[in-house]
């Protein structure tokens, strides 16, 4: 009887030190995915400013809220809303449900590199 109780807490130990084990495996592949996570939208951001940069060399000159301000009204622009409605048009016209299916069945999947 003392036997089968060790034996218990011997299988009750494996069992809790196997749960602990899978817990930190769940939080290190979370922080794997932040840190991809983190890494892609630092990049579209540095991208993103480089944009910036490219066609208005001048934007170092001013501050945030005076370019919030600029881009607002850029943006706002007749002309910058046409293109933008085209190039929303356009990427529906180019992504076809088999691609859509096909970049749904990838994200879900969350291989690890």
């Amino acid at each position: 009887m003392i036997e089968s109780r060790n034996e218990a807490s011997r299988n009750l130990e494996k069992a809790l030190q196997a749960l602990e084990q899978a817990k930190q495996r769940v939080a290190n592949e979370k922080k794997k995915q932040s840190e991809k996570k983190r890494k892609a939208e630092n990049h579209h951001k540095y991208i993103m400013g480089g944009i910036i940069v490219k066609y208005f060399p001048e934007c170092y000159s001013y501050d945030e809220a005076e370019l919030n301000r600029i881009l607002s009204v850029a943006l706002q622009t007749r002309e910058c809303q046409q293109i933008i409605s085209k190039l929303k048009s356009e990427s529906r016209e180019t992504a076809s449900p088999q691609s859509t299916l096909a970049n749904a069945g990838n994200e879900s999947e969350g291989g690890t590199e």
